[in-house]
């Protein structure tokens, strides 16, 4: 069901202090909608609870002010109640002195003249009086019924009216008693009470009848009458007895109110639990019925204090919330304009850590409210997917550029194989080419080197070079080495570990042969010596070409 609660709201405030039955009527439709949307939002609620979702303040305030006004309303109605028992009690006495006024005039058998008009006064004045006390209603009617009955038959029957309005007012009255059966269709007590006061009034207007039937008809009319008056004095009985009862509950339900705003939430989760808890406290107390008028006000007043002082408080927290929501927002928006910028240069902030250290600062900042919260996650989603997209698409890009190096380096190293001869300038611009083509695919890397290196080895076997020539042709191999990897950086810091990891196996190697051959040196043979002596002689040859090796790779890097 739509309802525009603001509109809503609007309505019910206007029809406070209305007098039109109408206008009642449909304050009581519009808080009957109220109540059923909010029956639907309450259980609405329960089930964005269990998500762990929170409430919409907002919606809330305008739940809050709508219950206020309806409140109002029926206090205001309330009043009204109260001044019509009161109006109801001086009706009484005006009906009590109306009727000793009629049987004195009745009984005044020396102003006969002016009886007739007598009457019709004392009948309008009775008219013009409104409802008296429910409890009153019926003794009083009834002696009202049996003065009439006194002036129709004792003054009037014989002298004014004739045999035609006889049988009229038969007829009449018969209509009366059919229309008082058809109330026992009626389920509403209080259009029950109104129906039976209008057929009374109507009985008590239509002249006499034939006397002989007067005693049939008479006793017909009162057994209807008393049959819907014991109805509706059981329902107030009933009323009453369940307004006692309503009592019990609804206070009740104030020392859990009391209870439940004793001990106040720590967190927002807490919050939003506790909250629950005292709508659904509201919920019981609407289910609970009504109470007795005069002390209604002052057990709503009561159980509305400890929701007052309690959502006094959770305004208070929320608005504390509210600033911690948004400085968290400010954060989280900063992060998504960072990510932003990331995409938009991913050429120069490629690396994927950058978008994690962002994913993780994002985590350790705190709660941005529901809905930022939401809009933020989406945003910083959205440069996130986009970042490692472009990212991707650039790393496709760069390995079938780098398949099409493969190709060219493959084929460079094949074609320099081929020379038979090949002096110092060819093999040193068979190097440069090979760097200049580019890297190839991380599979490829360490056979492709391979393969290069092997082409280098073979070229320096065809000639005789220079020791000059040898250095810079090394040294141009690890450039080339570095510079056909993806990551130069990653690639200079695995080459210094192969070598370092060599050079330190081989210092190990040579120490405990040099150990060795100190404690053989007194009873083994001249030849093992030798053989001791040539392989530490041989590692120590090893070890400084690893070190010039090292020494070359560290000349290419800073050079690079």
């Amino acid at each position: 069901m739509e309802v525009n609660k603001a509109d809503l709201l609007k309505n019910i405030q206007n029809f406070i202090g209305a007098e039109n039955d109408l206008a009642i009527k449909e304050a009581q439709h519009q808080i009957g909608i109220f109540k059923a949307v909010y029956e639907q939002e309450v259980e609405a609620y329960k089930k964005v609870e269990e998500k762990g979702d929170k409430p919409n303040p907002a919606d809330e305030e305008l739940n809050v002010a709508i219950l206020e006004a309806i409140a109002s309303f029926e206090k205001n109605e309330a009043k009204k109640a109260a001044e019509k028992e009161k109006s109801e009690k001086t009706n009484l006495k005006l009906k009590e002195t109306l009727l000793k006024d009629f049987e004195a005039l009745i009984n005044d058998k020396e102003k006969l003249a002016e009886l007739a008009n007598g009457i019709k006064g004392i009948r309008e004045k009775w008219n013009d009086i409104g409802d008296i006390p429910e409890k009153f209603q019926q003794k009083i009617q009834k002696e009202y019924s049996r003065l009439n009955e006194a002036f129709n038959y004792n003054f009037n029957i014989y002298k004014e009216l004739k045999e035609n309005d006889l049988k009229r007012n038969y007829s009449l009255k018969n209509q009366v008693i059919h229309e008082l059966k058809t109330l026992s269709a009626l389920k509403d007590i209080g259009k029950l009470r109104i129906e039976l006061k209008v057929l009374q009034n109507k009985w008590e207007e239509i002249g006499p009848t034939f006397k002989e039937h007067w005693e049939n008809i008479k006793k017909e009319y009162w057994e209807e009458v008393h049959t819907i008056q014991h109805r509706i004095n059981d329902y107030y009985v009933q009323l009453k007895s369940n307004l006692k009862e309503n009592l019990a509950k609804k206070k009740t339900l104030i020392e859990k109110a009391k209870e439940l705003g004793s001990i106040l939430p720590e967190d927002a989760k807490s919050w939003e639990s506790k909250t629950q808890k005292f709508k659904n406290l509201q919920e019981e107390w609407k289910k609970a019925g009504p109470v007795a008028k005069n002390i209604s006000d002052e057990v709503w007043n009561e159980f509305r204090s400890h929701f007052d002082a309690f959502f006094e408080k959770r305004n208070s927290f929320l608005n504390t919330e509210k600033k911690k929501w948004k400085a968290n927002a400010d954060a989280k928006q900063a992060i998504v304009d960072k990510a932003k910028g990331f995409v938009e240069n991913v050429a120069e902030n490629g690396n994927p850590q950058l978008i994690k250290q962002l994913q993780g600062e994002w985590k350790k900042i705190g709660h941005a409210g529901r809905f930022a919260e939401q809009k933020l996650w989406k945003k910083f989603r959205q440069q996130c997917d986009a970042f490692f997209d472009q990212k991707n698409a650039a790393k496709n890009a760069l390995f079938e550029e780098e398949k099409k190096n493969l190709a060219l380096k493959n084929e460079l190293i094949r074609t320099f194989t081929a020379k038979k001869e090949v002096d110092f300038d060819g093999l040193k611009s068979f190097i440069d080419e090979f760097q200049k083509i580019g890297g190839v695919p991380k599979k490829d890397t360490v056979s492709t080197m391979k393969n290069f290196e092997a082409a280098v080895k073979n070229g320096m076997e065809k000639n005789k070079f220079s020791d000059e020539q040898r250095h810079q042709i090394q040294k141009a191999i690890k450039s080339s080495l570095l510079n056909n990897s993806s990551d130069p950086d990653k690639a200079f810091m695995q080459e210094k570990s192969r070598i370092s990891k060599l050079i330190d196996k081989a210092l190990k190697e040579t120490s405990q042969l040099e150990n060795n051959l100190n404690f053989f040196s007194a009873s083994k043979g001249s030849s093992m010596l030798d053989q001791f002596q040539q392989q530490i002689d041989q590692n120590k040859k090893q070890i400084d070409h690893w070190r010039e090796e090292l020494k070359k790779l560290r000349d290419a890097y800073r050079q690079k």
